[in-house]
């Protein structure tokens, strides 16, 4: 699929909201908000997109390798998963970059709203939740699961490789496209953002609920049997219950903070990331063919 063409924004229409300055009220002057319909329909637009379809293939796929041939088939696909776990944290840190830099252009509370939004997620990375003691890293969670589905830590695998190709090019076009956006304005730059986010979110939802069903297959029809049951289930089940919660974070954000004139900003960010995250995963699909 081919980058979609430059979109042009119109002009957005404006709402006044009055408050109250010491004893002057003052008319502050605000972009009308896209609305949570809106939002939802091109979320709904996904639903049909080229990820899911390679979702769909690669889980498939996974859920069907055999005693004789899961071990050497899935190893490079963990070495690759594995990158591109911690690639989405330079890309989520990206994205909280974008907002911030509007500072003085957009409105100070709703900024504020959307960076505490976009900050927990990120934050979850790393074991860090509300009212709770710092848990174990995303990281920490993978190497253990890792360790326990083939017998070798991971840390050995890295090292003979630390750059796998496959993730590596889905990070570089993640970061090129949050970094650059789709135009020098740094407010449509930050829906560009905002919307690139959405579609992560909202695609890791699928991705980590099929994929901790597709593990349960193969558990059931291969390692058990093989005398070797899965007994780290913590990172799968984490994400599976997780990461909806995400991508309802992420559409609170863009809800309280993008103008809904950036429409199409948005949309085309959010197919974006759908293509590039179409193509790893159908190659991490090929790998296990």
């Amino acid at each position: 699929m081919q980058r979609l063409a430059a979109v042009c924004v119109q002009a957005p229409a404006r709402t006044l909201e009055t408050v109250r300055n010491g004893n002057q009220q003052v008319a502050l002057d605000r972009p009308e908000l896209i609305s949570r319909e809106t939002v939802q329909a091109l979320e709904a637009e996904l639903d049909h997109g080229a990820s899911i379809a390679a979702l769909r293939r690669f889980n498939d796929n996974l859920a069907n390798l055999t005693a004789e041939n899961w071990e050497s088939k899935l190893r490079p696909v963990m070495h690759e998963l594995a990158f591109n776990l911690e690639s989405f944290n330079p890309a989520f840190t990206a994205v909280l970059l974008k907002v911030q830099m509007t500072i003085g252009m957009t409105d100070y509370v709703r900024r504020d709203i959307a960076l505490k939004n976009l900050i927990q997620p990120l934050a979850g990375e790393y074991g860090m939740h509300n009212n709770e003691p710092q848990a174990c890293t995303h990281r920490e969670l993978f190497s253990a699961w890792y360790q326990d589905l083939m017998r070798e830590p991971l840390e050995s695998l890295l090292e003979a490789n630390p750059r796998p190709a496959n993730a590596v090019l889905l990070f570089e076009q993640m970061m090129r496209d949050i970094m650059q956006g789709c135009s020098s304005d740094r407010v449509e730059q930050a829906t560009y953002a905002m919307g690139y986010n959405l579609a992560i979110e909202y695609m890791a939802d699928y991705e980590k609920t099929w994929m901790l069903d597709a593990f349960r297959t193969l558990n059931e029809q291969v390692l058990a049997p093989q005398g070797r049951p899965l007994k780290e289930w913590v990172f799968l089940e984490v994400h599976a219950e997780g990461e909806a919660e995400h991508a309802a974070i992420g559409h609170d954000a863009v809800v309280t903070y993008v103008p809904a004139a950036h429409e199409p900003i948005l949309r085309r960010a959010m197919l974006d990331h759908d293509r590039d995250f179409a193509a790893f995963y159908n190659t991490l699909a090929d790998m296990l063919e």
